[in-house]
């Protein structure tokens, strides 16, 4: 039976593979799987270097985004980072992105996101619906209208890291 180590290591030798690789088409989502794999989906996030989490952290908020919206984003163990991801959206270079997560951030105490999901989830029930929902459908069209090119601001920075994936 392999050890953790072991499990690691092949996870890493599969990610300097696919940033090895010439055809850059399918890079950063193969990529994103490797270290979701690495990171059993953030729940051993710590295992993640600097550069993969800040990795990590923009694309699975990209996903929710493109697969629910800021709601679903708040609601799931994504969200548990909601408040590090803003600052991994500009390290990448994300700033449209970034002041589209800090302003639905804002919602909460002190723009400070619990990373607790249930609190998280408390706090939002316990704010006027009316004002949470029309705050979401704002920021989801902002979202869907963005004029970042994410994924190419992905693929930049994994290149401009290589060597923290390998």
């Amino acid at each position: 039976m392999p050890t953790v180590e072991d499990v690691l290591d092949d996870l890493t030798f599969q990610a300097s593979e696919i940033i090895a690789r010439q055809d850059q088409s399918h890079l950063v989502i193969d990529l994103y799987n490797i270290i979701c794999q690495k990171c059993e989906n953030g729940d051993l996030i710590n295992e993640l270097n600097g550069i993969e989490r800040v990795f990590y952290l923009c694309q699975t908020f990209v996903l929710r985004m493109c697969d629910g919206g800021i709601e679903s984003y708040y609601s799931e163990a994504a969200g548990n980072f909601a408040n590090e991801t803003v600052e991994a959206l500009l390290e990448m270079k994300a700033k449209r992105t970034a002041l589209i997560l800090d302003r639905g951030n804002g919602l909460f105490q002190e723009g400070i996101v619990p990373e607790d999901q249930q609190q998280r989830v408390e706090e939002l029930k316990s704010l006027d619906y009316s004002e949470v929902s029309w705050l979401f459908d704002l920021l989801d069209h902002e979202f869907q209208e963005l004029k970042e090119d994410l994924e190419a601001l992905s693929l930049q920075y994994v290149l401009c890291h290589k060597e923290a994936f390998m």
